[in-house]
């Protein structure tokens, strides 16, 4: 049976309602709860055209989540966002971007690298997606500013031009489908200068956009390098939505922690000797239930499955959320 993905995600976003009548082609203020969620995206090597992704095949699946980003370490550096994506890196550590939502426009505030600890700060939102937005509007937005990186002064340029190409039913693998769905053409410039070296990044697609999701349902890209006037594709593919959780409490003052995160073979945690902690998965499943014996222990974690778990004391709404890599 057909299920549309609107049913499943209405019923995870507080003061939304399936008579809630939104025009095919416009997208507004996305209305978003104040807990985090924890996504699951499908990346395929492919570009589907159209509205059409039902048969896209996803190479690998990349868990992330999306939380309030006074939840998160880097709060007093970013502190006009409101939400922070955290996304595992390639070369280890958790990327972080953080946004912001007005009903103006969705703006954009910088990002850490996970890796290195690079903090990239912008001065302003750069807007990269106004309210409202329609079929046939066409918006665009640049940010220049400097930032420290590898012990160097670095000048980055970022810009953005998006047009809003067409409206329809987006159908999804797994028999998912997103009613009065955005087509968006966007383009980005990142052009990054020093003393030494000047690089741009040019990142060409078309993103799916659905009015009660808080970032693209799907989207389609290539990624281009220009350095020295040659041009080298890093990469052309897509990604689509293929799992969402939503509903975790941000931690009280319960005294709860779990570390690190991302964690490889050992999981520190601690909080109230006696309590029932049990992790979950992304998809709710039990991957491990135990008794604290004490209020700080050292858990083997090197036979969890690989990604986002989530930490709960079972009877409060305390939970932790640690990334698994191996």
């Amino acid at each position: 049976m057909r299920n549309t993905h609107a049913q499943i995600f209405l019923s995870l976003v507080a003061g939304m309602s399936l008579t809630q009548e939104i025009l095919a082609q416009t997208i507004t203020q996305p209305s978003l709860p104040d807990h985090g969620f924890a996504f699951v995206y499908g990346v395929t090597n492919t570009q589907p055209e159209g509205f059409d992704w039902s048969i896209a095949l996803a190479l690998q699946n990349v868990n992330f989540e999306f939380v309030p980003a006074d939840s998160t370490d880097f709060s007093e550096v970013f502190p006009n966002a409101d939400f922070a994506q955290q996304v595992p890196a390639q070369t280890g550590g958790v990327n972080s971007s953080f946004y912001e939502y007005n009903p103006d426009y969705f703006g954009f505030w910088g990002g850490v690298d996970g890796a290195t600890g690079i903090q990239v700060v912008h001065p302003e939102a750069v807007k990269y997606l106004p309210y409202p937005f329609s079929v046939g509007d066409v918006h665009a937005d640049q940010l220049t500013f400097e930032f420290i990186g590898g012990g160097l002064v670095n000048t980055r340029t970022f810009e953005i031009n998006m047009e809003g190409v067409a409206a329809g039913n987006l159908q999804l693998p797994n028999g998912w489908s997103f009613d009065n769905t955005l087509r968006v053409a966007t383009r980005t410039l990142t052009t990054d200068s020093n003393a030494t070296n000047v690089s741009t990044l040019l990142t060409e697609g078309f993103q799916y956009w659905w009015q009660y999701y808080p970032l693209p349902v799907a989207q389609t890209y290539t990624y281009t390098q220009i350095m020295g006037g040659d041009s080298t594709i890093l990469f052309a593919g897509g990604e689509f939505l293929a799992g969402a959780t939503a509903g975790f409490d941000l931690p009280n003052a319960i005294a709860f922690d779990a570390f690190p995160s991302p964690a490889s073979h050992t999981l520190n945690v601690t909080g109230p000797a006696g309590s029932w902690v049990r992790a979950v998965d992304v998809q709710g499943r039990t991957v491990h239930r135990r008794q604290l014996r004490s209020d700080q222990e050292s858990w083997d974690v090197s036979g969890w499955p690989v990604g986002m778990h989530f930490l709960n004391i079972e009877g409060t709404s305390v939970t932790r959320r640690v990334l698994v890599t191996h």
